[in-house]
């Protein structure tokens, strides 16, 4: 069950190759289309809600684990509103979705969010922070036979990630280059997330760029030991996934502000409590599908309750560095104002 749950979870967290033309494929075939009406509201002009039903494409992942706990604990029926989550097969089905009209919002990696925005593939708008990466929740790991020990043995050796230009190779080479080791040297090889293992097992590659729960799956499951935390020094903290909508004439982002205010309201008090491990366990048990034993290892990372531009103008700033993007992205205007925790 674990296993073909995060087979499809692996295709999904970091989908950055393939996605403008996936994106570019859903323009053509669909069209740019508005959402449909389905519990829509007229607004009231005092705050009154455009719609009071919405769908939120998600993936089963540990990012998503505040969203269910807000719809459990009631955060959104407080706010007047109700959500309807829509499982989605990957991330490209999940952006289709908000384009299309099929979803209102959807979670995404801010990889694939920003190198679609760079693109003009549609105006995307972050209506709501995700997750950014506390230590050891984005890691390169070996198993005990490999040649790989320390950070200094990765030039030269064949290194797991999930593609090139994601989050799996970038922040392990923004690490590297602070600390003088020559990324260039690495053959990156990619491969699914929970392929990783076996093939570091069978030593068809050196280490794995993993990131959790892969991190703990590795440890408990082959005695995997950390070579190098890709979320530290300028990776600290690194903003990693969010919510997304589509805005411009007639689209969610732009025509719903008061719905969105409430989305925002709901999330924000459910990611202050998630610090909490008694809370976050259960969902990403029941969610990200996680044995019990598993999810009580998994680092819980930073789920900010505020949309802060030049926080996650980071992101964006380490794709240029490293070539994902061909120019600068200003994440500014994308992002829509959240207010603060109650």
């Amino acid at each position: 069950m674990l296993r073909s749950v995060t087979r499809r979870t692996a295709r999904v967290r970091l989908p950055i190759a393939g996605l403008a033309v996936a994106l570019a494929a859903t323009l053509t075939g669909c069209g740019l289309l508005g959402g449909d009406d389905e519990g829509a509201a007229p607004a009231s002009g005092a705050g009154g809600l455009e719609k009071t039903k919405i769908k939120v494409g998600t993936i089963p992942v540990v990012d998503v684990a505040p969203l269910h706990y807000a719809i459990e604990r009631g955060y959104f029926k407080e706010e007047g509103l109700e959500v309807e989550t829509v499982v989605q097969p990957n991330g490209q089905a999940a952006v289709a979705g908000i384009m299309n009209g099929s979803l209102d919002i959807t979670f995404s990696t801010y990889a694939a969010t920003f190198t679609a925005q760079s693109q003009g593939v549609a105006d995307f708008k972050i209506v709501a922070d995700g997750l950014s990466a506390k230590a050891n929740h984005l890691m390169v790991v070996a198993t005990p036979n490999s040649p790989v020990k320390k950070a200094t043995d990765l030039p030269g050796k064949k290194i797991a990630i999930t593609a090139k230009n994601t989050f799996t190779d970038l922040a392990p080479m923004a690490v590297m280059k602070v600390q003088g080791i020559d990324y260039n040297e690495i053959d990156w090889i990619p491969m699914a997330l929970p392929d990783m293992l076996g093939a570091m097992t069978k030593g068809d590659v050196d280490a794995a760029v993993v990131v959790e729960p892969f991190v703990t799956m590795a440890m408990k499951e082959a005695g995997a030991v950390p070579v190098l935390d890709a979320a530290s020094g300028p990776t600290a903290e690194l903003p990693m996934s969010g919510y997304i909508a589509v805005g411009g004439a007639g689209k969610f982002a732009s025509s719903s502000p008061n719905t969105i205010a409430a989305f925002q309201r709901a999330m924000a008090k459910a990611h202050s409590e998630s610090s909490d491990r008694t809370k976050m366990e259960p969902m990403f048990v029941k969610y990200a599908r996680l044995d019990e034993n598993t999810a009580k290892l998994v680092t819980i990372s930073t789920y900010s309750t505020r949309l802060e531009a030049n926080r996650i103008q980071r992101t964006a700033n380490l794709l240029h560095e490293f070539g994902a993007i061909q120019a600068p992205l200003d994440v500014a205007p994308m992002i829509v104002s959240s207010p603060a925790t109650g």
